[in-house]
């Protein structure tokens, strides 16, 4: 079988260490270059747990993106020495760049792009990258709309796995989530956090009896929510359960959720894992990266 991970709005993250966030000249002791976005990230996790754990015999990892430019180029060169497969599509422009200042103490400073427009990569995209996929295959479309590309663009991806028997697994925000989650088409899976489930059905997000209460009543087979460190809801077949995270000293936060979504795609539809053991593996694959393991 194959997992193949879908971002439309890659990104070449540059990532600045400083003593302090200050106006005017910062200072860095140092950065970090990587190639970004939250289908990259999935398949990262995917990878990690495939080269720790064992996969099963005829697995595939593929990673699909739209790719442009010189930024692009580099985005392709740190997949490649990563081991990351990554299927790109040409684009006419240079892929956006991301980057953060983080001080020693306080909060970091981010600046992102808008996802770079992409023309008629959308369409090449399931000609080229995924014509090939069908029943017992796992597609995950993952993170933000390109700025020329509707909001509506992640459910049509749905519909379109779900038409060639392709489970759908979906993680965006907003108002692309909002008609995913309307359409007569319904992902198999959304992985929202907590702040984007609140948002989509209108409830306190520190409150996880009401979040677990709009996962159920969201329509969609499986939802899970992730709720930062303090662990993920799971709500499936009218039940819902909390299962709670380790707390571990914190290195890093940003990428969390795509690692965990990653450690689930793999235990649940690689592996064959039931939902409850893929959970569990998730939270602790998750937490070690929090932790910097």
């Amino acid at each position: 079988m194959t997992i193949c991970t879908l971002t439309l709005s890659p990104a070449l993250d540059i990532e600045y260490r400083t003593k302090a966030v200050r106006i005017g000249l910062n200072r860095t002791a140092g950065h970090v270059v990587s190639a970004g976005g939250k289908g990259i990230n999935v398949s990262r996790a995917i990878l990690g747990c495939a080269k720790k754990n064992g996969s099963p015999a005829g697995f595939t990892l593929r990673t699909a993106a739209p790719l442009g430019g010189p930024t692009g180029e580099m985005m392709k060169n740190i997949l490649s020495a990563e081991g990351i497969p990554v299927t790109a599509v040409p684009i006419g422009e240079n892929t956006r760049v991301n980057v953060s200042l983080i001080p020693e103490q306080g909060e970091p400073l981010e600046i992102n792009a808008p996802g770079t427009p992409i023309g008629d990569a959308l369409e090449r995209i399931t000609d080229e990258c995924l014509s090939d996929l069908g029943p017992g295959d796992v597609l995950v479309i993952a993170g933000s709309c390109p700025s020329d590309v509707p909001k509506s663009a992640p459910s049509d991806l749905v519909r379109w796995a779900k038409n060639r028997g392709i489970t759908a697994v979906l993680d965006c925000d907003g108002e692309a989530l909002r008609i995913a989650v309307n359409a007569p088409v319904k992902p198999d899976l959304i992985k929202p956090n907590k702040e984007e489930m609140a948002a989509l059905a209108g409830c306190d997000p520190n409150d996880p009896k009401t979040l677990a209460e709009a996962a159920l009543a969201a329509g969609i087979p499986t939802v899970i929510v992730t709720c930062a460190g303090d662990g993920a809801i799971f709500a499936e077949n009218g039940h819902a359960a909390f299962y709670p995270t380790e707390k571990r000293p914190v290195v890093r936060l940003k990428g969390a959720g795509d690692t965990f979504l990653g450690a689930y795609v793999w235990s649940h539809y690689a592996m064959n894992e039931p939902a409850e053991t893929a959970m569990k593996f998730a939270g602790q694959v998750a937490g070690d990266y929090v932790a910097g393991e």
